[in-house]
Order: C-alpha cells, then sequence, then structure tokens
C-alpha cells in the first residue's frame, strides 16, 4: 500500500503468523478462533479522555453455533506477509477501520478514488489470499442524519464500492460520539439507539445480509452505560430491535477491562440477546505515547470463548511490540479448546510468556530486511551492514550510543558499539518494565520497591547519623548495590538493542529503551546523592555508580 493512510506504523498481526505491517491509523486488531477470524481497525485515538481512550474490538463468529473467535485491530497493512504464523496461532481476520484514512470516518461519504481503489482491492485480495478475512469498517456517526435519505443513499454507495472490490463482511462503528440527535432524527426516530439501529439493519439486508457484520455501539462497555447496563434504555433498544445475526461489539466493565470473566459477561448477554464480541483493548498504547504493553495475554477466564461470538485484541501501534501479546493470546485460545481440559493444557500466563519469549528470541537477533521472510516495509531501507556513526535511530541525538554487546558489562559498560545480541534475560527485563496497563511486571515491581525502601531509609547513612547499627548500614549498601547493578542492566538494554541487527526491533522499540535507559540513569543518580558517600565515576554516556 501507498502512504495515501498516513504515516508507516506496524500495529498488530497480519503476517507470516498473521501478522500485518501497516500504513496509516492507530488501529489494528486480529481474531483468532476455532473457525474464521476477523480482524478490524480503527485509527487514532489520541483525543480521548481517560476512560474513552480506546475504541471498541470486534470480532464475529460465521454463525451463532460454532467458532468463536479473536481479533486485533490492525492499521492498513502496506504488506502482508506469509500466512504460516497465523495458521500456528490461529488467527485469520483482518478488520480495516483505519481513522488515518479521512474516508473511513471524517469523510466517510466520499468513495475511493481509482487509486485508493486499487490500494483497497490490493489488500483485500492479498488478506483472502492468506486465509484471511477481511473486514472494512466505517464510522458514520459522527455526522450522519439519519433520517436523511441522502445520507443512507452515500453510506451505502461507499459500501457497495467497497463490496464490489471483493469485500465480503463490514462493521459499522458508532463508537465515541455525542448522544444527540438533530431535529429531523428526533422527529423521525424515537431514540438515538432506534436511529442507530434503523440505519444498521437497512443497510445489513442492503448488503444481502453477509455472515459477519459488526455493530460498534455508542455504549460499548458498562462505565459508559446510562444509568446501568440492565437498565440501560439504549442497549435495551439494540438488543430488541437490532437483528439477531448481526454482532454487536463489548469491551466488558471498562474500556480497558483489567478482567473479563465470564460471570461479567452475562449480564450484557441478556441485555443484547446474544452473546457479544470482545473488543479487548489491554494492549491497546494509542492513548499514551510514552507507554507500551509486552506483558503475556492476562485477566481473562479461558472459559471465555464459549460465550462470545469472539474476541478482539487491541494490540501496541508498534508492530514489533506485539508478539507477546499475540502468541499468548494464541495460547489462551488454544488452552479452551474442546478436549484440552487437563493441567497440562491450562492456561497459565507465566508459563505463555516463557513459550513466546523462547519463540520470540529466534527472530530477535535475526536480521531483518526488506524483502526477505518478514518483508517489512520501514520508512527508510533496513540494512543489515554494520550501523555507521551518523546513522542515529530516529529521536537520538548526535553522539549517542549506536551499538553494544553484553560483554561490554565486563569492560564498565562503556559507550555502546557494534553488533550484540539481545539475551533472553534481557527480553525478559524490558517486558518486566513494559508490562500491562494495570499491573508492573516483575523487574519493575522490584525497582519501585527498592528505590522506595532505599529512600525511606536514607537515614541511615547519613553522614549525620553516628549511632545507625552497622548491620542496618550494610543492609542499606547491599539493597542499593542491586538496584544500581539493575539499572546498569537497563542501561546495557538500551545498547544491545540499538545494536542488534534487528533494525525492525530498533526503530519501534528505541524511544522506549531511550526513556528507560535516561529514567535508569537518574534513579541512580539519585541514589548516588541520597547516599552522599557513595564513589561515583562516568565512563562515556553512561555514569557508573558503585557501593
Amino acid at each position: 500500500m501507498l502512504h495515501k493512510f498516513g504515516r508507516v506504523r506496524l500495529c498488530s498481526v497480519l503476517v507470516c503468523v498473521c501478522v500485518c505491517v501497516c500504513v496509516g491509523g492507530r488501529y489494528s486488531r486480529l481474531q483468532l478462533g476455532g473457525g474464521d477470524l476477523h480482524t478490524i481497525c480503527p485509527g487514532n485515538e489520541a483525543q480521548r479522555e481517560s476512560e474513552r481512550e480506546h475504541s471498541p474490538p470486534t470480532i464475529v463468529k460465521k454463525d451463532h453455533s460454532c467458532s468463536h473467535q479473536l481479533v486485533f485491530f490492525l492499521i492498513p497493512p502496506m504488506c502482508l506477509f506469509s500466512s504460516a504464523r497465523m495458521q500456528h496461532w490461529g488467527l485469520n481476520t483482518y478488520l480495516y477501520g483505519p481513522k488515518d484514512d479521512l474516508k473511513h470516518r471524517l469523510l466517510w461519504r466520499e468513495v475511493y478514488s481509482p487509486e485508493e481503489e486499487g490500494q483497497l482491492r490490493t489488500l483485500i485480495v492479498e488478506a483472502q489470499s492468506r486465509g484471511l478475512r477481511f473486514v472494512y469498517a466505517l464510522s458514520p456517526g459522527q455526522d450522519i442524519v439519519f433520517s436523511s435519505s441522502c445520507d443512507l443513499t452515500l453510506l451505502k454507495r461507499k459500501l457497495r464500492q467497497v463490496s464490489d472490490l471483493g469485500c465480503q463482511a463490514f462493521a459499522i462503528l458508532f463508537d465515541d460520539i455525542d448522544h444527540s440527535m438533530c431535529q429531523a432524527d428526533s422527529e423521525a426516530f424515537s431514540s438515538f439507539a432506534h436511529a442507530q439501529v434503523t440505519v444498521t439493519n437497512e443497510i445489513y439486508r442492503f448488503l444481502g445480509e453477509p455472515p459477519v457484520f459488526l455493530f460498534c455501539p455508542t455504549e460499548y462497555c458498562g462505565s459508559l452505560c446510562s444509568p446501568s447496563i440492565s437498565k440501560s434504555p439504549y442497549l435495551q433498544t439494540v438488543g430488541e430491535d437490532l437483528l439477531p445475526n448481526i454482532t454487536v461489539i463489548w469491551t466488558g466493565s471498562k474500556v480497558i477491562s483489567r478482567k473479563l470473566s465470564v460471570d461479567c459477561l452475562a449480564e450484557v448477554e441478556s441485555v443484547l440477546q446474544r452473546p457479544p464480541l470482545i473488543w479487548d483493548n489491554l494492549h491497546a498504547n494509542d492513548y499514551d505515547s510514552r507507554r507500551l504493553f509486552l506483558g503475556p495475554f492476562k485477566g481473562r477466564d479461558s472459559q471465555l470463548r464459549s460465550h462470545l461470538r469472539g474476541l478482539l485484541l487491541n494490540p501496541n501501534c508498534e508492530f514489533e511490540a506485539n508478539y507477546i501479546p499475540l502468541h499468548t493470546l494464541g495460547s489462551w485460545y488454544r488452552a479452551g479448546e474442546e478436549g484440552r481440559k487437563d493441567e497440562e493444557y491450562e492456561y497459565c500466563p507465566d508459563r505463555a510468556l516463557s513459550a513466546a519469549l523462547h519463540d520470540w528470541m529466534e527472530e530477535l537477533n535475526q536480521p531483518l530486511q526488506a524483502g526477505e521472510q518478514l518483508r517489512l516495509v520501514l520508512v527508510q531501507t533496513v540494512s543489515n551492514q554494520p550501523s555507521q556513526p551518523n546513522h542515529q535511530p530516529p529521536g537520538s541525538r548526535p553522539g549517542a550510543p549506536s551499538g553494544g554487546s553484553r560483554g561490554q558489562k565486563a569492560q564498565g559498560r562503556g559507550p555502546c558499539s557494534g553488533k550484540g545480541l539481545l539475551s533472553e534475560s534481557q527480553v525478559r527485563l524490558l517486558v518486566g518494565l513494559h508490562y500491562l496497563p494495570h499491573e508492573h511486571g516483575p523487574s519493575a515491581q522490584k525497582l519501585l520497591q527498592d528505590l522506595t525502601w532505599l529512600k525511606t531509609n536514607c537515614h541511615l547513612v547519613s553522614t549525620n547519623n553516628k549511632k545507625t547499627p552497622a548491620q542496618k548500614v550494610d543492609e542499606w549498601r547491599g539493597r542499593a548495590s542491586r538496584f544500581l547493578s539493575l539499572c546498569e542492566d537497563i542501561a546495557q538494554l538500551h545498547c544491545s538493542v540499538v545494536g542488534g541487527a534487528n533494525r525492525a526491533v530498533l526503530y519501534d522499540l528505541y524511544p522506549y529503551v531511550w526513556d528507560l535507559r535516561n529514567t535508569a540513569l537518574v534513579a541512580k543518580a539519585f541514589i548516588c546523592w541520597l547516599g552522599k558517600n557513595i564513589a561515583e565515576r562516568i565512563q562515556g554516556n553512561i555514569m557508573l555508580v558503585t557501593v
């Protein structure tokens, strides 16, 4: 795909393993399932309020009696890769709905130009050739006049155009819009939900009642329902009037739900009169550019899948950051399959994380070039040639470290140089520091606990405190030494990423490991200052502190 839909971003899955490299929007989702998997994509959501920072996900199943699927929202891909991984992990659907494509949301009435048609057709054909169901999503809710025959005609014309390109699955999204109606709509419809349902049902029939048709309500999670899920007039109208084969999207109790259980979904299933399709924002990071979520799929009952029409995972905007989220999602899905009830197949997030790390390590240290196995198209050509001093990663400053290896640690952790290999312990450290939205990983917890303890007990090593028992002083110094060593490991992690052979990983993760490095150095300096009598020395760009 050309850069018609925005900057090149890697946000989801749709490649050799159901991974997708995308251009444009921020949304990207992929589906897992025993049947058809669907992937959907809405776009950038930077303007959302705290609780409304994510657009709901979408998953669908072909009929009501079988196959539950998992989906991941994706950005428009620049290229789709081999379906080997997708088949291995059980992902099979791509949903297109990037808000960076102005004709998806803001200019939804406008049809695609011949050039844009060609790009979209290529994407649809490519997805289908790899066994992926392509779902086209449209968001007309911001300014549609539901009672306008003109707007309805334009909506049909737009979806007919996409249908003629070979698309056979669709989604209408009414998330994150104002509940108010214009005067004409107020006179024509009894409620906002009535207006949405009426138009959605007509479009569904117009398209020939496709087997996959998704509807994202404006009240898409418990916290947005007024006054509650069971008493919401909006959801009651949707449940009663929306045609039964149309799937309704739901994110859980909140936009980003910490836990999803069978019990918590029973209420909404009753109101909607159908099992919902979960749009899971657990790993979405489009609402905070400084956060990344590398932790395993967690907090979702293994029995959940039999009570859903599907489950969509909204992944990180950075493509390379989604290996573990998607890998562990596949493990979660397989654990819930029929006949896998013994303890060996019971889903364990920690065990799934270890398995994903093991598999990811095989790729992390492999040179990644455009045109090879993961035909990843980057903004600038990726080369496996040694990095030159004047070729800095995006956002770096002149003189910043350009490479490194673990071996440098024994030499005083000097400036990064040369090509190094990322170790599994380093990647596990990175995952722990960028874990999940509601919890820190083990390494981050250890850092915070030690920093808090050292700060709280800094009086033990104060130069003004002459009566502190030597044992207490030694304890403080010992914990400070371990803390500083972990900070140095973080600085070395930065060197290994920068000096690694896989430049795709570098470009996606560099801003995050750079922030980690700088934060670690500041934390070191703070502990050194607290200790007063701790020796310091500076070597290159990395400060070394010894206790």
